[in-house]
This record gives structure tokens, C-alpha cells and sequence, in this order.
């Protein structure tokens, strides 16, 4: 790694002379704020063999179909672009493909026009299907249908309900984000990052991490986001992108949810229920809108949060975020979901208020 000077991390820790955790440093004799250093070392990842595996499988194919989730948040579009650009440089053919195209608020991301959104748009063969930020092969819905029959499929996930579909599977349910797996996976194998992939996996991990706010975040999550940031990362402008550059539309539905929050348990569970309605008086498609389940987790005292909304099929979407007293992945496992300890996700084949009242029942029941 080049020589980086003006660090003002490494400054400081040699003027007070200790060590800094994820840094290895070395001194310049010529000037203290002089250092060489390489990048920041990853917190011990609990599945080393599946990312040596993962890239192997990279360096031995030559073709590669790179699906996320559908309605990709930041983190699956961003780490999709970001292993999508790194395998192409490595002159690897590569493409990317994720159920209905990029969604607008992320279009900005660099790459995203490339995205596909029907399965009809791959071009088989392919040597391996990564499919990344996956809970399980159905969160990709409708690009199953795009995975060849007898593929190969690499499963790259940090969600630890994750079943290990894949024919190589590295999952890392410790990590805060896809992106920071991604990351690892660069450096592990020696593949620079340009600023294009640094952009996304900076996206990646700042949404996923809710802006380095979820118990997810290590020290490492830092140093990574400070390294992607040397490579030309603005942060001003992707959190304009992302959190600063709502609609008219949207806050009204904002102001709509606001509305319906409903309070359980003196106030330790609250949640709130999209209807068709406040979608049509806002003048809004329905969306993931998960920034609805953490507005609603920001109440003092809420320690289960939940938002649902309208789904295909008259089915609903649950989306729960908590605090240590309720694990979400569980409580979503109740019915047919899954995700994190503490964020996580289901779809209830009810309907709205049918399923208002059997997540509240079962958040009830998950409160330690």
C-alpha cells in the first residue's frame, strides 16, 4: 500500500504513544505526522473459509450473473455495483440483475443504469450466480427465474437466518453490512478499489448501519469508511442523495404515519400501518419505506418497533427493528421471516389489520 501522510488518527496515537486498534504503523524517521500504513483490518470474520471460497470461485469463473434482493436498499445495490465494477476490472464479464431495476432513490449511485430488472435480460452461460444480501433465494422474488438450471450459486450474506443455499456460502452474521464483506473480500484478494466502488460500498455501510448508529457498528466499520473516504468518497452528497432530498409526496406520507403510531406494553412496543389510502392521498406508490420503522423506533422508551404496509396478493409486510429485549429475526421467524437480532422483516399472507393485530400479539409474547 502507497504511503499516506496527515493522518490524524496515527498523529495523535504516536504523540500520545499508543497503539491504534485495525492500524499497523510504522514511524517515518523524517516527521512524526509521516506514516506508512496499510488498510483497516477487518474485526475476525467467523467464516474465513467461505471468503477464501468466495474468492476462488471469482478468480476461477470468467462469466458471472450478480443478483441482490429485490427493492435492493442501499446496502444490496451498493455492494452489487461496487463486486459487479471489481469483478470487471479484474476483466471478469459481469451481470447485474435485481427484480424490477434500480430503484430512483439510488440512481445516483454510480453504475446503477447498468442494473437490469427482468430475469429475461441475462445472458447465460454463466460460470456462478452470486447472489448477495440475501436472507434466502425468495427475497430475490421474481430473478429466480434468471439463475440457469444446475447453476452454480455463491451466497454472500450477513442475515444469520441465512440458509446456505448456495453451492459456496460465506455468511458473516456479525457484520454490519454486505458492503464491509465486500470490502474484505477486495482486500483479501488484492483487487485495488477505485472510487467508483468506493462510493457504493460507502453507501452499503452507512445505510446498513443506519449512519453508523446500529449496535452493528464496530471500530473497524470506521476505519473502513475513513479508507473509502481517502479514495475520493463525499459523504455530503450521498447523505443529501439519500436522507435530504425527499419529495412533497413523501413527507406528506411521513406526516400520514406519524399519525396512525400506535403505542402497546406502556410504551415499549409501537408501531404504525401504512394503508392504501394514506399511499393515494399522499400521491405516492407504495414502497420498502423502511425509514417508517425507524422513525417509529425513535420514540423514547420503544423498544419494538414495527411498520406495516400493503403487500402483493392482499398480503402485508411486517418490518420490526428493536432493542435487546426482543429479538426481531424471531419474532419475524414467527411467521415465515427472517433477519437480524435486531432488525428484521416478514410477510404476513393476512390482511393489514388481521396482521396489525397478530404482530402485536407475537411482540408481545417476544419481550423479555
Amino acid at each position: 500500500m502507497p504511503e499516506r501522510a496527515e493522518n490524524g488518527i496515527l498523529q495523535l496515537a504516536w504523540k500520545l504513544k499508543v497503539e491504534v486498534p485495525g492500524f499497523r504503523a510504522t514511524r517515518c524517521l523524517a516527521r512524526p505526522e509521516s506514516f506508512a500504513y496499510t488498510s483497516p483490518m477487518p474485526d475476525a470474520l467467523s467464516d474465513p473459509n467461505g471468503l477464501r471460497a468466495s474468492i476462488d470461485e471469482l478468480r476461477r469463473g470468467r462469466r458471472f450473473l450478480v443478483i441482490s434482493h429485490a427493492r435492493p436498499d442501499g446496502d444490496a445495490l451498493g455492494s452489487q455495483l461496487a463486486l459487479g465494477g471489481l469483478l470487471a476490472m479484474q476483466g471478469k464479464e459481469v451481470d447485474l440483475l435485481v427484480d424490477g431495476g434500480s430503484p430512483p432513490d439510488l440512481r445516483f449511485l454510480p453504475g446503477s443504469a447498468r442494473v437490469g430488472g427482468k430475469p429475461a435480460e441475462a445472458r447465460p452461460p454463466y460460470d456462478a450466480v452470486v447472489v448477495l444480501d440475501s436472507a434466502g433465494l425468495d427475497r430475490i422474488e421474481g430473478m429466480r427465474a434468471a439463475i440457469p438450471a444446475g447453476a452454480r450459486v455463491l451466497n454472500i450474506d450477513h442475515h444469520a437466518s441465512n440458509p446456505r443455499f448456495g453451492a459456496v456460502n460465506w455468511v458473516e452474521p456479525e457484520s454490519g453490512s454486505v458492503g464491509e464483506m465486500i470490502y474484505a473480500l477486495a482486500k483479501e484478494a488484492g483487487w485495488a478499489l477505485d472510487r467508483d466502488a468506493a462510493t457504493c460500498l460507502y453507501v452499503a455501510v452507512v445505510t446498513d448501519t443506519g449512519r453508523f448508529m446500529f449496535p452493528s457498528t464496530r471500530p473497524s466499520t470506521h476505519l473502513l469508511a475513513a479508507d473509502l473516504l481517502r479514495l475520493g468518497v463525499e459523504p455530503g452528497p450521498i447523505n443529501r442523495e439519500i436522507w435530504g432530498s425527499k419529495s412533497f409526496a413523501e413527507l406528506k406520507l411521513h406526516g400520514e404515519a406519524i399519525r396512525a403510531v400506535k403505542t402497546a406494553e406502556g410504551g415499549k412496543i409501537a408501531w404504525t400501518k401504512l394503508t392504501p389510502e394514506m399511499f393515494e392521498l399522499a400521491g405516492i406508490v407504495p414502497t420498502e419505506s423502511q425509514e417508517f420503522v425507524s422513525m417509529v423506533k425513535s420514540i423514547k422508551g420503544v423498544e419494538v418497533a414495527m411498520l406495516l404496509r400493503p403487500s402483493e396478493n392482499g398480503h402485508t409486510k411486517l418490518s420490526v427493528r428493536t432493542e435487546s429485549t426482543c429479538d426481531a429475526a424471531a419474532l419475524c421467524a414467527h411467521f415465515g421471516g427472517g433477519g437480524h437480532k435486531r432488525a428484521a422483516g416478514a410477510t404476513l399472507k393476512m390482511s393489514l389489520d388481521e396482521a396489525e393485530k397478530a404482530a402485536v400479539e407475537a411482540a408481545r409474547a417476544s419481550l423479555k
